[in-house]
C-alpha cells in the first residue's frame, strides 16, 4: 500500500501560499547555500566542505510484502545472532567483495545482502537502460547503471514518494512533509519549498519547468529560479501529474477532477467521480488513470480521449500504479508481484513470481518498463519476461556466526542458510521451510543450524540437509559446540540437546524457561541464558541453574565472552550482567530498549544491538564506556555477529549490514 494513503483524508481544505526562493545555481532551499565547487547545498552556517546529508530515522514508511510469517527477534523466536566467542583474525577489509563500496551508505554502514538493500521503494524513473533511479525509504536513493546498483544518500529524512527526471543530471524526487530533493549529476541535495504537506507527484519537461503536487492544495512550479503557485490552482488533493511540455501539463485530484495547464493557467476538464485516484499517465495524446473505490475494494483503469473518460478495466485485485506506453497500451502493478497489461485486445493478468508488493511502475515505449516495491525489489521487463534486479536472500535474517576472518554463516526464515564465500553471501538449499534461528560450525565442512519445531540442519560447506531423525519438537534457538563431537542446542521449555559426533539426544534440563543463547569455552564450561533472568551453567557435574545476586526478572537474549573470566549477558529493557570468573554483577544500564545480542573481539572491543520503538542502535564498548551508533536505514534487525574485527547485523528482508568502526 502506498505510504501516503493512511493520511490522505487528514489534510482537507487548507490553502497554500505562494513561496519563492532566491536565485541560486544549485538550486538550494531557504536556509541553505550552494557550494560552487561541489554544486551541493549546505546549511548557511556551515562551510562548503561540509556535506549536509541527514541521518535517517524511520518516518512511518513500511517495508511491506511478506517474509513467510515468521516475526524475527526475541518476540518471534529468533536466536538473535552468534552464540560463540571471538572469531579472531585481522579486519578483512571488504571481505573480498569489490562492489561493497557501491552499497555503502556512509563511511560506517554498508549493505552486504541483499543488493542493493532491503528497504522499501515507492517510485522509479529511468533516463535509459543504464540510468535508473529508485527512491522510497528515508535517506536512500539507488542508481542502476546497467550493470549494478549504487546506494546514495537522498538528502532527506523523509520517505520519498515520487520521482521524475529530464536528464542524467536533472532528477527530482518528492515525499512526505514537503520534502523535495534534486540530483545534479554529482549528489542529491535538498530543495526548500516552504511546504509541509505530503508531496506525491512530480513531473517536468526540463530544468526550468518542474511541477510538484500533493495534499492540501500543494501544487508548485519551479521555473529555474523560484517556486510559484499559479493563482488559478484550486485547493485539492493532487495525486498525479503528467505532461508533454511547458504548455501542456495535466494534474488529477484524489476525487477525479482533471485540470490542464496551457502555459498560463489551470483549467477544469471533464472529470469522473472517485474515492481515490492513485495514478495518472499518458501517451500519444491519451491520458490513463488508475483509481480505487475504497468502500467496495474495486480498482478501475480509465482512459481519457476525445474529451471523455471511459472505464477500460474494473476488478478487485489490488493495484498501486499505472503507466501508459501508447494510446492503447498500459501496465499496472500491485500486490505480490501482480501485473495487469491492457492493450487493444483486452486486459491480461500475470504474476512476476515474487512475494513483494509493487508500489510503482514507470516506462516508455522506447525505454521499457521498470517496477519497484517492498524489500528493495526492483523488476525490469525485457520484452519477454520480468527480471529481478535485486540479488541475494530476501527472508528475515535471524542468526549468524563467523568461523574465521573470511568465512561466515547466517540463518533466517523459511529455511534460509547463507555462507559468506569469496565476497558474497551464497544460499544453500536446506530442504526445510522452518525458521532457522542459529548457526555454528566446528569447521567449514561441519556446520549446524537449528530452528523452529526442533529443526536440525547439517552442512558440509557445499550442501545442506535436514537431520533425518526427529529429536525434539520444541523450537531450538541457539547452537554452540566445543568441537565436532561436542555440540549443544537449546530452546523452548528449557530444552537441551547434545550431539556427540554420531547422534543427537535429549539431556536433562534444570529449567522449563525458554533458553535463547549458548556460549562456552570448552566441554566443561558452557553457559545458557533465557527468559525471566534464567542462567544455566554446565560443568563436570552437568547442567545447573545459577542464582543471580541480585536477581532479575528480565529476559536475557544475548550472551558472549572473551574468556572464561569475561562474560556478558544482555537482554530486555537494557539489562546487562558481567561475569568476572566469580560473580555475575549488574552493569549500569547504557540502553533503554531491549538488548538483543552482544559480540566482540576482546575485553575492550564489544558491540551490543539495541531495539527501541523509535529505531535501533549499535553500541560499542571500548573497555570503559558504551557509545551509541544509530543504525541509519530504519527497519528491524535481530542478530549481531562479526568477521575479524568487523560486526554485522541481520534482520528484515534478508538484511545483512556491515559496520566499519
Amino acid at each position: 500500500m502506498k505510504a501516503w494513503l493512511p493520511v490522505l483524508g487528514l489534510l482537507l481544505g487548507a490553502c497554500v501560499a505562494p513561496v519563492s526562493l532566491d536565485e541560486r545555481p544549485c538550486p538550494c532551499g531557504e536556509g541553505w547555500t550552494c557550494c560552487a565547487a561541489t554544486q551541493m547545498c549546505v546549511r548557511e552556517a556551515n562551510s562548503c566542505s561540509m556535506q549536509q546529508q541527514p541521518s535517517t530515522p524511520p518516518d512511518g514508511g513500511t517495508d511491506g510484502g511478506t517474509d513467510g510469517g515468521h516475526d524475527a527477534g526475541p518476540d518471534g523466536g529468533s536466536d538473535g545472532g552468534v552464540d560463540g566467542g571471538t572469531d579472531g583474525g585481522p579486519d578483512e577489509g571488504d571481505g573480498g567483495d569489490p562492489d561493497l563500496i557501491l552499497r555503502c551508505f556512509d563511511e560506517h554502514w554498508c549493505w552486504e545482502n541483499p543488493s542493493p538493500h532491503a528497504r522499501y521503494y515507492e517510485a522509479v524513473w529511468a533516463g535509459g537502460p543504464d540510468d535508473v533511479w529508485a527512491v522510497g525509504a528515508p535517506g536512500i536513493a539507488t542508481h542502476w547503471d546497467g550493470k549494478g546498483w549504487k546506494v546514495y544518500r537522498s538528502a532527506t529524512q523523509q520517505t520519498l514518494l515520487a520521482i521524475w527526471g529530464t536528464s542524467s543530471d536533472e532528477v527530482w524526487a518528492v515525499g512526505r512533509q514537503g520534502a523535495v530533493v534534486r540530483w545534479n549529476g554529482k549528489a542529491w541535495q535538498p530543495v526548500g519549498t516552504g511546504l509541509k504537506q505530503h508531496l506525491v507527484a512530480v513531473w517536468g519537461s526540463g530544468p526550468n519547468d518542474i511541477w510538484v503536487g500533493g495534499f492540501d492544495g500543494a501544487l508548485l512550479h519551479w521555473n529555474g529560479a523560484e517556486w510559484t503557485r499559479p493563482e488559478s490552482t484550486p485547493p485539492h488533493y493532487f495525486t498525479g501529474l503528467w505532461g508533454t511540455g511547458p504548455n501542456d501539463a495535466w494534474v488529477i485530484t484524489a476525487e477525479g477532477a482533471l485540470l490542464h495547464w496551457d502555459g498560463q493557467a489551470w483549467t477544469q476538464q471533464p472529470r469522473f467521480q472517485s474515492e481515490l485516484v492513485l495514478s495518472l499517465s499518458g501517451a500519444d495524446g491519451v491520458l490513463w488513470a488508475l483509481d480505487q473505490t475504497l468502500t467496495t475494494g474495486t480498482w478501475r483503469v480509465r482512459r481519457y480521449e476525445g474529451g471523455a473518460w471511459t472505464v477500460v478495466y474494473e476488478g478487485t485485485e489490488p493495484l498501486n500504479s499505472l503507466v501508459a506506453l501508447s494510446a492503447r497500451d498500459a501496465w499496472a502493478v500491485g500486490a505480490h508481484g501482480s501485473v495487469l497489461h491492457l492493450d487493444a485486445e483486452g486486459a491480461w493478468w500475470s504474476s512476476m513470481g515474487i512475494s513483494e508488493d509493487l508500489e510503482h511502475v514507470w516506462g516508455t515505449a522506447s525505454m521499457g518498463l521498470w517496477a519497484v516495491g517492498s524489500r528493495g525489489q526492483a523488476m525490469r521487463w525485457t520484452g519477454d519476461e520480468w527480471v529481478s534486479l535485486r540479488e541475494g536472500a530476501d527472508t528475515a535474517m535471524l542468526g549468524g556466526r563467523a568461523l574465521s576472518a573470511t568465512e561466515a554463516w547466517a540463518t533466517g526464515d523459511r529455511g534460509t542458510l547463507l555462507r559468506w564465500s569469496e565476497g558474497r553471501w551464497l544460499t544453500l538449499t536446506t530442504g526445510t521451510q522452518a525458521a532457522l534461528n542459529s548457526v555454528w560450525g566446528a569447521s567449514s565442512n561441519e556446520v549446524w543450524a537449528v530452528g523452529a519445531g526442533g529443526t536440525l540442519v547439517r552442512s558440509d560447506g557445499m550442501t545442506a540437509a535436514l537431520w533425518p531423525e526427529s529429536v525434539a519438537m520444541e523450537t531450538l534457538r541457539s547452537v554452540w559446540g566445543s568441537s565436532a563431537s561436542d555440540v549443544w542446542a537449546v530452546g523452548d521449555a528449557g530444552r537441551l540437546l547434545h550431539y556427540d559426533g554420531q547422534s543427537w539426544d535429549v539431556r536433562s534440563s534444570p529449567t522449563t524457561a525458554t533458553l535463547y543463547r549458548l556460549w562456552g569455552t570448552g566441554v566443561e564450561n558452557v553457559w545458557a541464558v533465557g527468559e525471566a533472568g534464567t542462567l544455566l551453567r554446565r560443568s563436570s557435574a552437568g547442567w545447573k541453574a545459577v542464582t543471580l545476586d541480585p536477581p532479575t526478572s528480565q529476559t536475557f537474549y544475548g550472551l558472549w565472552g572473551s574468556s572464561a573470566n569475561d562474560l556478558w549477558a544482555v537482554g530486555a529493557k537494557g539489562v546487562v550482567r558481567h561475569y568476572d570468573g566469580q560473580r555475575w554483577s549488574p552493569v549500569l544500564p547504557f540502553a533503554e530498549g531491549d538488548l538483543l545480542d552482544i559480540w566482540g573481539t576482546g575485553p575492550a572491543d564489544i558491540y551490543a544491538l539495541e531495539r527501541r520503538a523509535d529505531g535501533m542502535t549499535l553500541f560499542h564498548y571500548d573497555g570503559t564506556t558504551w557509545l551509541p551508533s544509530p543504525i541509519p536505514y530504519g527497519g528491524d534487525f535481530n542478530s549481531l555477529w562479526g568477521m575479524g574485527t568487523v560486526p554485522r547485523i541481520g534482520g528484515f528482508g534478508g538484511s545483512i549490514l556491515r559496520y566499519k568502526p
